[in-house]
């Protein structure tokens, strides 16, 4: 028997809640600052029971941690260290799906000292995309192979027969982060040098892919050199990890950062209609600036809107009216599916010089009226390393991260049985296999 204290109750907790039930002997407490929230998830499920927290209260945080044996954070991320240190406190092992920030992993000394474990980035990227890199670089180095190039493709998709906009894409949550990604500078590895690309060239950088005979392109991650530390690959000469998106959407975006749509300079949109505003920030009129745009990417915003005679609402920047335009335009409806793909692309160098390729792909649907694939991939994997860690099947101490095989590998196992699996190609020889880094 274990309590699993859950903070947070988004998409994703629903899938990780009703992984957590399926043993009879275990309870689940889902705490939520918004008390509605939380019951309305555990309403579903009989040994749940939901409460109201305010996360960011060190004291009320450490007493609820205080009565559960493991916890679980779904939060967003910059919460996390608050119910670390309670976690650590009250000498409670815990689990999180967000990437390790310094703050956390600061922690190690004391959650080592407290004989606590803290697992982080166990979703699905990062997560799964750990688990399955791993498992590939340990088998390649243990028959005394080198990585040469490790490439890693991500992205959460419409299915193919719901992607019905020229962005291909739709949003199952707030816009703002992933725009607020396309913000920033992309570094990688490539030939052994660092590259890097600056903000307002990445979605121009975008290259073609075809995965899973869908036609998609990609887009450096703000960071990939430190995998080469992370993942124990110090031989690569190439490391990349980007996001997928279906192709089409890469120009679009990229037209809107031109006509500063995702500027967070104050630019108070009141009693303006679209056209008016883009108008206003721009300093030119629509037609004026039709003239700088492909004709296919402009009826691509306009589909979205953004030259309508609609009032935009009340915005202080253009950003924020743009996501707000988004979820207004890009949304799933109740009869079509989300999609993930993951995959891995590997070049590796037999120990008599020769190489050879792999390629990994994961590919996850969801499900109408049901879970998306998203909250499947995200939840799933955070909950089947609770119950391992709780089970002391996972014993590893302190701030740690899924990239080890007594972790990934009984995670790997318990996956395939949700149907959650990569398929693995070789490759002697493939022409175009690594085209992105031509």
């Amino acid at each position: 028997m274990a309590k699993f204290l859950v903070f947070g109750a988004g998409f994703v907790a629903q899938p990780l809640v009703e992984y957590l039930t399926r043993r009879e002997d275990n309870q689940v407490t889902v705490a939520s600052h918004i008390l509605q929230e939380a019951e309305l998830l555990a309403q579903k499920f009989e040994q749940a029971k939901a409460v109201q927290v305010d996360v960011t209260n060190q004291q009320e945080v450490e007493q609820l941690v205080d009565g559960h044996d493991l916890v679980i954070s779904l939060v967003p991320a910059p919460l996390h260290p608050t119910i670390a240190k309670a976690a650590i406190t009250k000498a409670k092992n815990m689990v999180t799906a967000s990437y390790e920030s310094a703050e956390m992993k600061a922690l190690n000394e004391q959650a080592q000292a407290a004989g606590v474990t803290i697992l982080n980035e166990i979703g699905l990227d990062p997560g799964i995309d750990h688990l399955s890199a791993m498992q590939i670089i340990d088998q390649a180095h243990a028959k005394g192979e080198k990585v040469r190039t490790f490439v890693s493709w991500c992205g959460g998709l419409p299915a193919p027969e719901d992607n019905d906009n020229p962005l291909g894409y739709k949003f199952s949550w707030a816009p703002k982060g992933v725009l607020m990604a396309l913000l920033n500078e992309a570094v990688f590895l490539k030939n052994g040098e660092v590259e890097k690309v600056d903000a307002a060239q990445l979605l121009a950088w975008a290259k073609p892919l075809d995965i899973a005979g869908l036609s998609l392109e990609g887009y450096p991650n703000r960071e990939s050199t430190s995998y080469q530390v992370s993942y124990g690959i110090p031989e690569a000469h190439n490391i990349l990890r980007g996001t997928l998106r279906y192709a089409g959407f890469c120009d679009i975006i990229q037209a809107a950062k031109q006509l500063k749509l995702l500027s967070v300079v104050d630019a108070n949109s009141a009693d303006l209609t679209w056209s008016q505003y883009i108008e206003k920030i721009n300093g030119l009129s629509v037609e004026q600036l039709s003239q700088h745009v492909d004709g296919n990417i402009w009826s691509g915003l306009e589909w979205i809107g953004c030259f309508s005679d609609q009032f935009v609402g009340c915005f202080s920047n253009p950003l924020d009216a743009f996501c707000h335009l988004l979820t207004q335009k890009l949304v799933y409806q109740s009869n079509e599916r989300d999609m993930v793909i993951l995959q891995h692309k590997f070049a590796l160098e037999r120990a008599d010089g020769s190489q050879y390729y792999i390629a990994s792909t994961l590919k996850a649907l969801g499900e109408v009226g049901g879970y998306t694939a998203m909250s499947k991939t995200v939840g799933y994997p955070a909950a089947i390393a609770a119950q391992l860690i709780a089970d002391k099947k996972i014993d590893r101490k302190g701030v740690i991260l899924p990239v080890s095989a007594d972790i990934y590998q009984p995670i790997l196992q318990q996956l395939e049985k949700e149907g959650i699996s990569c398929v693995e190609q070789q490759f002697e020889v493939k022409d175009g296999f690594l085209s992105e880094l031509e």
